[in-house]
């Protein structure tokens, strides 16, 4: 588990037992509303992918977390950013259908992966079991998929950093130009012997004025 991951549990863990408000009103959906997308009013919807979304957006994760209240179109957008699979891993998002289609388009909840133990998933999920955030343990039956984060994050690393060299190599040859110098100076090919005046000469260096030492007698 990297460091980001580790921190994105522990945010979700601190909102475990909270539960929908009068109205399934919910601060997860009131923030989404005001914060991500302000064409509706989602202080009362499903929240279990805002919950998520939430707690990425609170550590700066949006990018490559995903920001979505809506789970098809979330798991959809893992699997156009190549971070989308079937195998459980810790951190991961998982998406699922409790129909049993494994069809993407069906997906109907979301919750992240904290343990993985031999053919079941420890998660914490929101809006579950009457409008809670709680841990849950599961097989993988009603999963369709998962979406990886950490995929994300790296491929975003990635692209980056070869920006980054991009940008240096390019003020390099920038530098590299006639006339890009700074700092230095221009002398002219003739010796600095040849800019003095005929007839100038150069002062003779002082003697010493020390009192004359006295002979022997």
């Amino acid at each position: 588990m990297t460091p980001e991951i580790q921190k994105y549990i522990e945010l979700l863990e601190s909102q475990i037992g909270y539960s929908e408000k009068s109205g399934s009103y919910t601060k997860f959906g009131a923030w989404y509303g005001k914060n991500i997308e302000f064409d509706a009013d989602y202080s009362s919807a499903p929240w279990c992918d805002m919950y998520l979304s939430w707690a990425a957006h609170k550590l700066g994760y949006e990018d490559w977390v995903g920001q979505f209240a809506w789970t098809v179109e979330h798991a959809k957008w893992f699997k156009k950013q190549g971070a989308w699979g079937k195998k459980p891993e810790v951190g991961a998002l998982v998406f699922y259908d409790w129909s049993g289609s494994n069809d993407i388009d069906r997906i109907d909840h979301v919750g992240v992966v904290t343990r993985v133990e031999g053919g079941r998933i420890h998660t914490i999920e929101g809006n579950i079991d009457g409008g809670v955030a709680k841990r849950k343990e599961r097989d993988t039956s009603k999963v369709v998929g998962y979406g990886y984060p950490q995929r994300v994050k790296e491929r975003l690393d990635k692209k980056a950093r070869k920006k980054a060299e991009k940008e240096a190599q390019e003020a390099l040859k920038e530098a590299g130009k006639p006339g890009s110098e700074v700092g230095t100076i221009q002398l002219p090919e003739q010796s600095l012997t040849s800019q003095i005046p005929p007839g100038a000469t150069t002062a003779a260096p002082p003697r010493c004025r020390c009192p004359a030492t006295a002979s022997s007698p």
